[in-house]
């Protein structure tokens, strides 16, 4: 078998800020985006692997956004964890902190030693930035 590339999806609640937050927030790049009738979507690349970003179809009415579980599922997010491996800790730390102020916890170490610090997308997904190598 061959893997190509390694995919996380993520069904955005707000398609428009969680973009925000994967794209300027986290600075991914932008691979792909579309607009079709069955959803709108954005693919981020992250490292050797891709963030999908789907929402809802543009001008969906708002009495259907309320009920759409697909989108708004608030389930066990302790279940998904995103690991950015990162060269420096402490810089990404610092690059992230001048674009939103707003990252609980600050820089520690994990049980291996490794430098790490966490945040959150717009859904709630835990992201962990760990430095890796020398």
């Amino acid at each position: 078998m061959e893997i190509r590339q390694f995919r996380v999806v993520v069904r955005a609640k707000s398609f428009e800020r969680t973009c925000r937050f994967y794209g300027e927030t986290l600075s991914l790049p932008r691979l792909q985006n579309w607009d079709r009738e069955d959803g709108r979507g954005a693919l981020y690349q992250a490292g050797a692997a891709a963030i999908e970003v789907l929402g809802r179809p543009a001008g969906t009415a708002d009495r259907d956004r309320e009920r759409d579980e697909a989108f708004d599922y608030q389930g066990p997010h302790h279940k998904l964890v995103l690991v950015m491996a990162v060269p420096s800790a402490e810089k990404a730390y610092e690059e992230l902190l001048q674009r939103d102020r707003n990252i609980p916890g600050g820089l520690r170490e994990d049980a291996d030693g490794c430098l790490i610090f966490d945040t959150h997308d717009p859904d709630g997904v835990r992201i962990v930035f760990k430095q890796l190598g020398g």
